[in-house]
């Protein structure tokens, strides 16, 4: 599902609505790179101030000189935090916007960004924020989750430093007890930015316990999966806005780039319902993890709900693999039929990319992509072909593989709408083609 899209163009997530949250949860807002002052981040403080959440999450780039001007001491961050988020804190360095903060117990968690340490200065941040722990990096646990900060620009700088803090994360999901772990640092593992990703930052989260990796860093919303984890890249909130770079990395999943907003994640025992609202109220992007059967495995089950047939009716057009065959040719190698159904207005010229992987257990075994172009007779359903690599050849008849689809329809003129799916697939018997 894509959600960036030009002005008039409407996407499926276009017409959802922020709900309050469940009764007896613990609800998040997670702002990315907010600290440029001015009305882009006035708008997405006032709409995290309406929903009164439990505890705010600032992403990194909590300050800018190019927004504030240089910094001048710890009241640097009163004009860039204080100013917007008194409400959620407590203990805070007392500034001309903020005294310290009126909450009664500390609700806001900021994160160590590349302009935190450029521009707002590393000793002026610390002084600012009462964290605990070393400060830079620190876990917090906050009702059903686990809250594990990292300062992913020192460890850039420095391999020791990135062994300290992978050690320490690894040893903290654990021991954690909690529902649900999630992972915030600002530079993202992946992303379709061209400065990125940062592979570095690619470690084993989910296998050491991780649900959840929210990073900032580039000023878009993606969303996207990558070994069964979900990643989420949220920096468009208030400082500016970066054009989306089409087309996305093969793990993206959705994004937005419209205007300004902040994540809402509504926490409970079995589930983290996420939202991704921008400052008009509408909800761009929702999705929702499922704690994992048999307590902290990491990574639960990732529910993505699409479109309703209403919503659909709304849309330029879109498709998503409806269903998958392995297949092995007289040849041996192995190819996908995938069957794409297609919704909204499919227009002719429209051009459909499929692009599937194919694993068995951590191994990728094969990719594939093919590209086809739409034809002018209305058509709901089309079947398309994509030939695999050797390594799928590996497959024994009969044997179970994971197949991820994505498919991408992009009309002529416009910007592509997205749609994954995983599911497992049983190779079938040997195809005449």
């Amino acid at each position: 599902m894509t959600l960036g899209m030009p002005a008039g163009i409407c996407v499926a997530a276009a017409v959802l609505a922020a709900g309050a949250p469940a009764l007896g949860s613990t609800s998040f807002a997670i702002v990315g790179d907010p600290g440029y002052g001015g009305a882009g981040e006035a708008s997405v403080a006032t709409m995290v101030g309406g929903w009164n959440p439990d505890a705010v999450v600032l992403m990194g780039d909590n300050y800018y000189t190019a927004g504030l001007g240089p910094a001048s001491g710890p009241a640097a961050y009163d004009t860039s935090v204080g100013r917007y988020y008194c409400p959620f804190l407590k203990g805070a360095f007392s500034g001309a916007y903020c005294a310290g903060g009126t909450s009664s117990v500390n609700r806001l968690w900021p994160i160590l960004g590349n302009h935190d340490y450029s521009d707002g200065g590393i000793a002026n941040y610390l002084a600012y924020f009462s964290l605990p722990d070393t400060e830079r990096y620190y876990d917090q646990r906050i009702g059903p989750v686990h809250l594990f900060v990292l300062d992913s620009d020192e460890m850039l700088r420095s391999s020791s430093e990135l062994a300290t803090e992978q050690a320490w994360l690894k040893a903290g999901l654990a021991a954690s007890t909690a529902p649900f772990q999630v992972v915030a640092l600002h530079h993202p593992a992946y992303t379709s930015s061209a400065r990125g990703p940062y592979s570095p930052l690619r470690w084993d989260y989910k296998e050491w316990g991780a649900d959840l990796v929210l990073n900032g860093h580039d000023h878009f919303y993606e969303r996207l999966s990558s070994g069964g984890l979900t990643y989420v890249v949220n920096g468009i909130g208030g400082a500016s806005l970066s054009a989306w770079p089409s087309p996305g990395v093969s793990q993206s999943v959705a994004h937005y780039s419209g205007t300004f907003g902040a994540m809402r994640i509504t926490a409970t025992d079995t589930e983290l319902v996420n939202e991704f609202v921008t400052t008009d109220g509408v909800v761009r992007d929702r999705f929702t993890v499922s704690a994992p059967q048999g307590g902290n495995a990491g990574s639960g089950e990732v529910t993505d709900p699409g479109a309703t047939p209403e919503q659909a009716a709304t849309l330029g057009p879109q498709g998503r693999a409806s269903s998958v065959r392995l297949r092995r040719a007289a040849s041996g190698r192995v190819h996908t039929d995938v069957v794409v159904a297609l919704s909204g207005t499919a227009a002719a010229g429209a051009r459909v990319r499929v692009a599937v992987a194919v694993s068995r257990g951590r191994a990728m075994l094969s990719r594939g992509t093919r590209m086809v172009t739409l034809g002018a007779a209305p058509t709901t359903h089309i079947t398309v072909r994509v030939p695999l690599g050797t390594g799928a050849s590996r497959i024994a008849t009969g044997q179970v593989a994971r197949v991820r689809s994505v498919v991408a329809v992009t009309p002529i003129g416009g910007e592509a709408i997205t749609s994954t799916t995983s599911r497992n697939v049983r190779l079938g018997s040997v195809s005449s083609r």
